[in-house]
């Protein structure tokens, strides 16, 4: 029997960098901690985090006492996915100075990856308390409390986030209205989430997340047509997200349109193979299966 295939809504991040203005030495001049952390900056902007990795190893080889350099080689553990050695650089930052705003954040989202969310929380916390603005802190809360299911609590802290807010960016905005759409569609406020959802599509035109859950509330209120509209906006931004194809393919079975359904649905397991989701490529080409050996003969108009 086939596996019903969960179609999730996903969860953006945001990362606020802890990045002063520094001149950047060439490798070979590079003698001090001061140089190599400066250098460790520049790899973090270029997102060449391996190399970013090292420059802090040798800063705080040379100063055991550094403490950005510290919180940001954190900061980069958390981009390699190595959450237990960022939560350790951050906890040792914090020994060396106990208000470092930057490394509460940093171990929060650490230990958030980890899944401990009440140390995620505690040090949220302690962010706010050293700035009571600080947007990033209220932020990554209020995704703490969502992945706790606490959507109520979720969305007063992107209320917070918003009310904190001095100059605030477009990919900020959007990202904010995003998530907290996804508090109300979990709520079951669909239009709510849909009207955050086009709030963040206001603030980033080519956020192909938002189209994505935009089409998702749609398909839970029933307007099947305007949840393929957007999930083909979604595609034409982002044309290998897999949950997309699969969506509306489904969309357009249920509707009758069964040759373009098929399209979709090939699409979308050729993106799962592609990405390595071996168990969901192989779930949707049980799908296709048995679509095909339904409703073979029958023609399907396009749509």
């Amino acid at each position: 029997m086939l596996a019903k295939y969960a179609f999730g809504i996903l969860v953006s991040l945001l990362i606020f960098l802890f990045n002063p203005s520094s001149v950047i030495a060439s490798e070979l001049d590079r003698t001090s901690a001061q140089e190599w952390f400066n250098a460790g900056i520049e790899q973090i902007e270029q997102e060449n985090y391996q190399q970013a990795l090292l420059d802090f190893d040798k800063a705080i080889a040379l100063n055991p006492d550094f403490t950005a350099a510290y919180s940001n080689r954190c900061l980069v553990q958390i981009h390699l996915n190595h959450y237990s050695q960022a939560k350790q650089d951050c906890t040792q930052a914090l020994q060396h100075q106990s208000d470092n705003h930057s490394a509460y954040l940093n171990r929060g989202l650490a230990t958030y990856r980890l899944g401990d969310y009440q140390s995620a929380i505690a040090d949220y916390n302690t962010a706010i308390q050293l700035e009571p603005n600080s947007v990033s802190a209220y932020y990554n809360r209020g995704l703490v409390y969502a992945a706790q299911e606490n959507y109520l609590e979720a969305i007063a802290d992107y209320n917070r986030a918003f009310s904190v807010m001095s100059a605030p960016d477009n990919f900020q905005l959007a990202t904010i209205y995003n998530d907290r759409g996804l508090a109300y569609f979990s709520l079951g406020n669909f239009e709510l989430a849909i009207a955050d959802f086009d709030r963040a599509i206001q603030f980033d035109t080519n956020n192909a997340l938002a189209y994505y859950n935009r089409a998702c509330a749609c398909q839970r209120k029933g307007h099947y047509r305007e949840a393929i509209h957007h999930f083909t906006l979604a595609l034409q931004r982002d044309p290998h997200r897999a949950e997309a194809y699969i969506s509306r393919g489904l969309i357009r079975h249920q509707l009758g349109y069964h040759q373009t359904a098929l399209e979709d649905l090939h699409l979308g397991a050729e993106c799962f193979c592609q990405q390595g989701q071996l168990v969901a490529y192989q779930q949707i080409l049980k799908l296709i299966e048995q679509i095909q050996q339904t409703f073979s003969g029958f023609e399907s108009i396009v749509v």
